[in-house]
C-alpha cells in the first residue's frame, strides 16, 4: 500500500510538471510573437510544391545549358517544350507552332507519333482545327476528356482519347500549342489541373527571359542571311574548345557552282538558293548540332556523337540528296549540288583548326573528282 501510494504521487508530480512546462512554452511562444519575432515550425511541403519546384529546378538547369551552349531559339524552344509532359504522364505529346503570319508546323513531338502525316494533320488543324482555335483565343489550356464526344475535335487520330491543350506565350506572342494525349480516358484532376497551370507560367517566364538574353547574344554570332551561326560564332566555339576528347564529326560544305548562279540568276535569287539549301540541312539536324557560314558559299557542320566513317559517310550521302533537290524561286527551276569533306574528331585530330583543313581538302577533292 506504502509504494501505491509513492507510485501515485510520482504519478501526480510528473503529469504537474508537464502541465507546467505546457504553460511556460506558451506563454513563452506568446511572448515572441507579441514582440513580433517569428517562432518557425518545420512543416514539409506540400506535393504540390515539391513537384513544382523541381520543375521549375529542371528549367533554370535548361536555360543554363542553353545560353551556355549558344542554341538557337527553335531548339531552346524545342528542348524546353520537351519536360513538361513528362511531368503530366502524357502517352504521346507534339507542339504545333501557330504563328498568324506563316503555316502552322510541328516544332517537336514525341517519337511514338513519328508514323502520323504530321504536316497534313497541321494544315488540318490550321483550317479546320477548332480545339486550337478555342485554347489561342482564350489563352488558356482546354481539356477534353473524351475527343470521339467532342464536336471541336476534328483529327482522325486512332489513338488519342483524352487531349490537353497548353498555349505557350513568350512576351506578348503565342507561339504555339502544346498537344498533351492520353490513350485511355483520362481524369484530369483539380491538383493536376493547377499543377498544369503552375507549369504554363513558370515555362513562359523562364523561357521569355532565356529569349531576350539568346536575342542580345545572337545579334554578335548570327548570320543576317541565313540566320544560322556566324564564323564569328565558330571564332569563339574554337576558342572554348582548344582541345577536342568527345567524339564529333567536323563537315566542311560548298555549294557547287555558286559563282555561275549568281552570275546567271543574280545575286537576289543566289541569296535565296543558300537560304533555301540551309533550310533543308537545318531541318534534318538535331538539336546538338552545330551549323556555321563559314564566308560566302562555305558552311561548316559539327556532328556530335559520331565515331566512325560509315556514319558520317551515310550522313553526308543523306545531306547531299537533300541539297540536290529542285529549287524553285520565281519562274527559275534551279537544280543544286554540294561538295562535302570531313574530319573525324579526336581520331584524326584533337584540334578543330586542323579539323577544318582536313575537310576542306577532303571537300576539294570530292569537287575535282565531281569535275572529272
Amino acid at each position: 500500500m506504502y509504494l501505491v501510494l509513492i507510485y501515485l504521487t510520482f504519478v501526480t508530480f510528473l503529469l504537474a510538471l508537464i502541465l507546467f512546462r505546457g504553460i511556460q512554452t506558451v506563454k513563452y511562444i506568446k511572448r515572441l510573437t507579441s514582440n513580433k519575432e517569428r517562432f518557425f515550425i518545420f512543416i514539409p511541403p506540400s506535393p504540390k510544391k515539391t513537384v513544382i519546384n523541381r520543375f521549375k529546378s529542371i528549367l533554370y538547369e535548361t536555360a543554363l545549358y542553353c545560353l551556355e551552349d549558344e542554341k538557337e531559339k527553335s531548339d531552346i524552344l524545342r528542348i524546353f517544350i520537351e519536360h513538361l509532359p513528362d511531368f503530366l504522364k502524357s502517352d504521346s505529346w507534339s507542339f504545333l507552332l501557330t504563328p498568324t503570319k506563316a503555316h502552322w508546323t510541328f516544332l517537336t513531338w514525341s517519337k511514338n507519333l513519328d508514323f502520323l502525316p504530321l504536316e497534313d494533320i497541321a494544315y488540318e488543324l490550321e483550317n479546320e482545327g477548332e480545339n486550337i482555335r478555342n485554347v489561342l483565343e482564350s489563352n488558356s489550356s482546354l481539356f477534353i476528356k473524351n475527343v470521339k464526344e467532342n464536336v471541336t475535335w476534328k483529327q482522325e487520330n486512332p489513338l488519342t482519347v483524352s487531349w490537353l491543350g497548353i498555349p505557350i506565350k513568350i512576351g506578348d506572342e503565342i507561339v504555339g500549342v502544346l498537344n498533351i494525349d492520353w490513350f485511355k480516358t483520362k481524369k484530369f484532376t483539380k491538383i493536376e489541373k493547377e499543377l498544369a497551370r503552375s507549369f504554363k507560367i513558370e515555362i513562359e517566364n523562364v523561357l521569355t527571359k532565356v529569349f531576350k538574353l539568346n536575342e542580345l547574344f545572337l545579334n554578335f554570332h548570327l548570320d543576317p542571311l541565313t540566320e544560322i551561326y556566324n564564323r564569328k560564332a565558330l571564332e569563339d566555339y574554337m576558342k572554348n574548345r582548344q582541345i577536342i576528347t568527345d567524339n564529333i564529326a567536323l563537315v566542311f560544305i560548298d555549294i557547287d557552282g555558286f559563282k555561275k548562279i549568281n552570275d546567271t540568276f543574280g545575286h537576289t535569287v543566289g541569296d535565296q538558293i543558300l537560304k533555301t539549301i540551309v533550310k533543308r540541312i537545318k531541318n534534318v539536324l538535331r538539336v546538338e548540332d552545330y551549323f556555321f557560314r563559314y564566308g560566302g558559299d562555305e558552311f561548316i557542320l559539327i556532328l556530335k556523337n559520331i565515331n566512325n566513317h560509315e556514319d558520317i559517310k551515310k550522313i553526308i550521302t543523306r545531306l547531299q540528296s537533300i541539297v540536290s533537290d529542285t529549287i524553285i524561286i520565281d519562274d527559275y527551276i534551279i537544280k543544286s549540288s554540294c561538295s562535302m569533306g570531313y574530319c573525324l574528331l579526336p581520331l584524326e585530330t584533337n584540334n578543330i583548326q586542323r579539323a577544318i583543313e582536313i575537310a576542306d581538302k577532303k571537300m576539294y577533292l570530292q569537287k575535282s573528282n565531281l569535275n572529272h
